[in-house]
């Protein structure tokens, strides 16, 4: 989480922060500079699916680790079973089938999230099984919350700037990736 905040710190204060004091000092006469919000919407979005994505890869990395060193039976493994059932994948719990049909498992899984492009909904179920949440344990509202920046996001990246029409002032785009750093914080804390 602190690679995810700085990193917004830097975003925001490139694209955004300058505007924030323009449109605090004189906000009925303030001009937002639209490429600059978008620039941020884009890239504060693209941090957003490097930081799930991320935590689905240590997820999966924590389940290899435990098999190899011993964690390795089905009652050790419940989160591989979850896994299993999202991505849909069958294994066997035979002692021969079971590791190679784990190893088969988090193959699949790190090729999900290589594949995965975005934070809408079904992609941060996901990548939040993967990084060790179960199904009944993923914020709803967070999920929400994402989803609707992943869709305000793809205003941003399929149009010209100059005709999108929902982007907002500094202050608004500014808070509302705040809430959404603050959310994934409490999320994985």
């Amino acid at each position: 989480m602190p690679a995810l905040r700085a990193r917004i710190v830097v975003l925001r204060a490139k694209f955004v922060d300058a505007q924030l004091a323009t449109e605090r000092t004189d906000p009925l006469n303030f001009v937002p500079d639209i490429d600059s919000l978008a620039a941020f919407r884009l890239l504060a979005h693209a941090e957003f699916e490097d930081y799930l994505e991320t935590k689905a890869r240590e997820g999966i990395a924590s389940i290899e680790t435990a098999f190899r060193n011993g964690q390795n039976t089905v009652r050790q493994n419940i989160s591989v079973l979850v896994i299993a059932m999202s991505l849909p994948k069958q294994l066997r719990f035979e002692p021969p089938n079971w590791p190679a049909d784990v190893a088969e498992l988090l193959r699949a899984a790190r090729e999900w999230i290589g594949k995965n492009n975005g934070i809408k909904d079904a992609s941060f179920t996901m990548l939040s099984v993967f990084s060790g949440k179960m199904p009944d344990e993923v914020d709803g509202a967070l999920s929400a919350s994402l989803s609707s920046y992943g869709s305000s996001r793809g205003d941003v990246a399929h149009k010209s700037a100059t005709r999108v029409t929902t982007i907002q002032a500094p202050s608004v785009e500014a808070q509302a990736v705040e809430d959404l750093v603050s959310g994934l914080d409490s999320y994985f804390s």
